[in-house]
């Protein structure tokens, strides 16, 4: 008889040591006496319902907060994603892609902010928009709404990971270490980040945890100035309330911002949709199947560089237009596409005033003893846009039937550069944003 290792393998360590026999300790114990079998089985079920009820009560409690905190600590997080947009942007070139998640970066700073004293601690709760609430009243509101967004099989696949690499050279506080593994289930270690082997563990963790999208990313070992690296990873794919059939799919041009032509894949439907029409740009928002997350992509018009229409983009000015979209018959031609990006996120930082994090004047007693700061704080972030997104069907969705046939549809063609956002309907959240301007 062997050991039956998936069953091993999902519980906890403590239930594995209970469970963990071997083939001739259990011949032993079956020759000796059925009494003992009979114990170890009761033994095994007892804890196998102890371990189920935790994983239902789990899922039960998987609601988006929605206290006056928890709206007050997500407000900030879309503020603060527009400033740090046009942040980013200038790490990347007038031809290059960008993604990267504001929600992440939230995730990242509230990591932090459990650690962190003085002007290092009141920089991150500016960025934040926090300054009047408990680091780690932020650091729980981020962890419940992780948790919500994960818990949605039928709707979306949402991953999202953390975790911080300190050198050997400090010693991790306890209280830090267990805060950040409660509330956002962070991965805190203490490695000596200048040996290969560091290099290679801290890679397959990106792997893992970016669902194998990203591997390599660091191809050199870490130099001794290295003090700790931070890292979060986001992977998104979501299933469309109106799916597109991929027997219209077809190949067209895509022009880049450089002027290039691309061959792309391109999804087509004609559907009822919230559309926004501007002067320079239009807006169309696609939900994703029971509304929980939608997309909204930003279309300049033909004549209109995208820059140009993005330069003084605030949260302000997207409310507007987002609050002027009128529910309209479309024909729609998207792209198939993937979308990864490994960003780093302390010049843009440093450029929104978080500073002191990043050099000698860090301030970050909670984390470890010593002068400990971050040396780099990278995202990894993927994205997937098809005809369908994951394999869940909406069983309440009904096809479009052609609606009013007098009505004429309204183009919305995205063959040139976008701006896309994807959020969170009840926290409202930016989970994405990014800029396409090649394929």
């Amino acid at each position: 008889m062997k050991p039956c290792h998936h069953l091993r393998d999902s519980l906890s360590p403590t239930i594995r040591c209970e469970l963990l026999i071997s083939n001739s300790s259990l011949i032993e114990l079956m020759t000796t006496s059925r009494r003992k079998i009979k114990i170890a089985s009761l033994v095994a079920s007892a804890f196998l319902f102890c371990h189920t009820g935790s994983w239902a009560q789990q899922k039960a409690v998987s609601e988006c907060p929605t206290d006056s905190a928890a709206k007050a600590i997500f407000k900030g997080e879309t503020n603060m994603a527009y400033p740090l947009l046009q942040q980013v942007d200038k790490l990347h070139d007038s031809n290059e892609n960008i993604i990267f998640s504001p929600l992440g970066v939230a995730n990242a700073l509230s990591l932090l902010g459990n650690g962190a004293k003085g002007i290092t601690l009141d920089q991150i709760t500016a960025a934040l928009g926090t300054e009047d609430l408990d680091a780690e009243k932020v650091c729980g509101a981020y962890g419940k709404l992780n948790d919500y967004l994960s818990n949605a099989p039928r709707e979306a696949n949402f991953k999202t990971a953390h975790s911080m690499w300190v050198s050997h050279q400090f010693r991790l506080k306890n209280d830090f270490v267990t805060k950040n593994r409660d509330f956002l289930k962070a991965e805190i270690r203490n490695m000596n980040l200048g040996i290969d082997m560091t290099r290679g563990e801290i890679n397959r963790w990106c792997e893992k945890n970016s669902i194998r999208k990203f591997t390599n990313v660091f191809t050199q070992p870490f130099g001794s100035e290295t003090k700790s690296v931070l890292l979060n990873t986001l992977y998104f794919n979501g299933t469309w309330m109106h799916t597109f059939n991929s027997d219209v799919t077809r190949q067209m041009e895509f022009t880049n911002a450089d002027g290039s032509k691309s061959k792309v894949m391109m999804m087509q439907q004609q559907n009822y949709y919230q559309v926004y029409t501007g002067d320079k740009m239009d807006l169309l928002r696609f939900p994703y199947i029971k509304g929980k997350f939608y997309m909204e992509i930003y279309l300049p018009h033909k004549d209109e560089n995208l820059d140009d229409c993005l330069k003084n983009l605030n949260k302000k000015q997207d409310l507007q237009m987002r609050k002027q979209t009128s529910r309209q018959k479309v024909n729609i031609d998207l792209p198939r596409m993937e979308l990864k990006c490994v960003t780093s996120l302390i010049e843009p930082l440093k450029a929104m005033d978080v500073t002191d994090a990043f050099d000698s004047e860090a301030d970050f007693p909670g984390i470890a003893e010593g002068s400990v700061s971050v040396s780099e704080l990278k995202q990894l972030t993927f994205l997937e846009i098809t005809e369908k997104g994951t394999d869940a069907i909406n069983p309440d969705d009904k096809p479009f039937d052609g609606g009013d046939i007098t009505v004429r549809p309204l183009p919305f063609t995205v063959n040139r550069p976008f701006f896309f956002t994807i959020r969170e309907s009840k926290s409202n959240t930016i989970i994405f944003m990014g800029k396409v301007r090649k394929l």
